[in-house]
């Protein structure tokens, strides 16, 4: 009889493979469990903030329900192993001893590949103040020689990364003890013993992969087990989290055939329903479609102004609760905030960069939507278009480079008639430096500066939109400019610990206030002064310069600057600098200030008209804050009422007051009915073609 290769595994007797291959099975779902369960247990005491900890007391529950959706991970993936695994018990004998030592490669693989997640997932919070979430899959489509320069300069990239090859070493040697544990407990000497025993770990895999052993497996509404939002964060594992941004990332590029999807995930029947909780006249779709969309109020009359509309990198609110003598936070920018308009409850609409630039000049809820097939169709929603319709010429200015998320090509297809980006930056000031993210500001600035003046010669008015990158990580300062006082111990206590981190936070942040300064110093000391209307926001709020206790400190994650500069011919006689506000704002202001009797998309307020009793500020599609308090969520919101007007709310969240949830239901109609419009015109696009 034929021997097998000397170096081919042996089976011992005919017990041995199905109980090697369960007892690795079960061994990889027992330390997944763990790693995973440490990973919740490392968030917490990372973010939880002092006055939770160590809150054992919720920990426990928290570990308890994540423990659900661990098993319920680990089984399914154990399922996968032993499919992989299968062919293999299906050869000859002598070769049939090989399964144990797949799944073995598979499950170390498994675990290792769940350590790393748990790892970055850990500093990924630290940095968006989220678990995993679409705006993840933005890293890999941004410069990645820039990203990968960022991670390294700001994160230990080796120490995790050998944490992790540790960690693999200690649960290979674990993993191989728990096996042979197993291994000799799982092999009963009858064969119908065995093949009952395979047939019921098969089913205990399948049920547990379903999360419950009862009727229903795990749902949505199982992540919700406390009033406080930060505990419900922990159920979830990072597999987990990643899988749904990778569901909700599809879903926003294919925004599939349905233009209700959107309309139905709010809790609305139609447009009909929505347009009615919205307080408009309604009628037929066409009908409501037209509704929203306004008129800005008056008559045209003379020479148009121009309109700057800056998207600042980075500029968070909360840094000038820490601005002084000793730490002077705007520089050439103080000034004018004096004497102009700094709205202090301004809200970020979207966490990241080119999310707001699509919920900011398309009026989207849909991010990303330019990714996919709707880039190549021209929204009728863009803020370019009122303005191109008025006989602007209408400029997209980006400090970086133009093909990052294509944004040149789309945007030159949503009105605007010049694309300018680093490349046409330096060319026209050729000792520009610049980070790994696009030109310093300054450069920015004196660019847009020239094309003002152009307007100026031209007779004819711009609509200028700006981009800039400078305040950005890893914090590169390496320009020329102005030294003004700078004191990283000014952050306090919940600071970065890293001072030296802290130091340059503050002078990326420092120098992108002061170039803004100066910009609008040129335009007030000239011709332009009279003629030009300037309005900037901070995209986001700074990333590393804090470490925030959530939510109680929701409010200063959420708030970014708000700012207009106008000419004394529009300068209202009252203006209510505290009303909450966001993005949503800035082209319903921009359009009523500049173009009296234009139609455009109506996302928002004129923040120089009136104060409503409406009026709020709106954060990433999630979050409405309202004069009494916060609530989080579009359905089925929680309240979280101010402890601090309007810094601090409460970490636990309560029932919604009866007005609360009246004006939370009416924001979330116009969100649906927003989102219905831009899905009914990129299906209809489609279609056409």
């Amino acid at each position: 009889m034929e021997s097998p290769p000397s170096n081919m595994p042996r089976e011992e007797n005919p017990g041995a493979w199905p109980a090697g291959l369960f007892a690795r099975l079960w061994a990889f779902v027992a330390l997944a469990v763990v790693v995973l369960e440490l990973a919740r247990v490392a968030l917490w005491f990372g973010y939880a903030g002092p006055a939770r900890l160590p809150g054992w007391s919720t920990l426990l529950p928290a570990l308890a329900r994540g423990g659900r959706y661990d098993l319920a991970v680990t089984c399914g993936w154990a399922l996968a192993v032993l499919v992989l695994s299968l062919p293999w018990l299906l050869l000859p004998r002598r070769w049939r001893a090989w399964a144990p030592r797949v799944a073995t490669v598979l499950c170390m693989a498994l675990l290792l590949a769940f350590a790393l997640l748990s790892v970055c997932e850990f500093y990924y919070y630290g940095f968006y103040h989220a678990r995993f979430d679409p705006v993840v899959f933005g890293l890999f489509e941004d410069d990645t020689r820039a990203v990968l320069a960022t991670a390294w300069h700001d994160y230990p990239v080796l120490r995790g990364l050998l944490a992790v090859a540790l960690a693999g070493v200690v649960l290979h040697a674990v993993f191989a003890r728990v096996t042979r544990w197993l291994e000799r407990r799982l092999r009963p000497s009858a064969r119908w013993a065995r093949v009952a025993l395979a047939a019921a770990q098969v089913l205990a895999l399948a049920l547990l992969a379903r999360g419950s052993l009862g009727t229903f497996p795990l749902v949505r509404q199982d992540v919700v087990f406390s009033p406080d939002p930060f505990d419900n964060q922990l159920v979830l594992n990072a597999p987990l989290t990643l899988y749904k941004a990778v569901r909700a990332r599809e879903k926003e590029i294919d925004i599939g055939s349905d233009p209700q999807a959107g309309l139905h995930a709010l809790g609305f029947r139609d447009p009909q329903q929505a347009a009615a909780v919205l307080g408009l006249p309604g009628g037929s779709d066409a009908q409501i479609a037209d509704q929203l969309f306004a008129t800005a109020p008056g008559t045209a009359a003379g020479r148009r102004p121009n309109v700057v509309l800056a998207l600042l990198e980075s500029f968070g609110y909360d840094l000038l609760h820490v601005d002084g003598p000793h730490n002077d936070m705007l520089g050439r920018l103080r000034p004018h905030v004096a004497h102009d308009y700094l709205f202090t409850n301004f809200i970020t609409g979207q966490n990241g960069t080119h999310p707001e630039l699509e919920n900011l000049l398309l009026g989207s809820p849909i991010t990303p939507l330019t990714q996919g097939d709707a880039g190549r169709i021209q929204l009728p929603t863009s803020a370019a278009l009122p303005f191109r319709r008025a006989g602007y010429r209408t400029v997209f200015i980006y400090g970086g480079g133009a093909d990052w998320r294509n944004i040149g090509k789309v945007f030159r297809r949503q009105g605007f008639d010049e694309v300018y980006d680093e490349r046409d930056i330096r060319a026209r000031f050729p000792g520009a430096g610049a980070t790994a993210w696009g030109v310093y500001d300054e450069y920015l600035f004196r660019f847009a500066r020239e094309v003002l003046d152009r307007a100026q010669e031209d007779g004819r008015p711009v609509f200028l939109f700006l981009l800039t990158t400078t305040n950005h990580p890893p914090y590169t300062l390496d320009t020329p400019h102005r030294q003004l006082p700078l004191d990283p111990a000014a952050l306090g206590p919940r600071g970065n610990p890293s001072m030296a981190l802290r130091r340059k936070i503050l002078a990326t942040y420092q120098y992108q206030a002061d170039q803004f300064g100066a910009f609008l110093d040129g335009i007030e000391g000239g011709a332009l002064g009279d003629d030009t209307i300037v309005a900037a926001a901070g995209d986001h709020n700074l990333r590393d310069h804090y470490v925030y206790s959530l939510p109680t400190e929701q409010p200063d994650v959420d708030r970014v600057v708000g700012f207009f500069r106008l000419p004394p011919s529009l300068r209202p006689a009252q203006v209510d600098l505290a009303r909450f506000a966001g993005h949503e704002d800035l082209i319903p202001t921009l359009v009523s200030l500049a173009l009296p009797g234009a139609r455009y998309f109506d996302t928002g307020t004129d923040l120089f008209g009136p104060p409503r009793p409406d009026d709020h500020g709106l954060a990433l599609y999630s979050r409405t804050y309202l004069p009494q308090g916060v609530a989080f969520g579009l359905t089925q919101p929680q309240w979280h009422a101010w402890t601090k007007p309007y810094t601090r709310i409460a970490a636990q969240g309560s029932a919604m007051p009866p007005a609360a949830a009246a004006e939370v239901r009416r924001v979330a109609a116009g969100v649906a009915l927003r989102d219905w419009y831009i899905r009914t015109r990129v299906l209809s696009a489609r279609h056409a073609h």
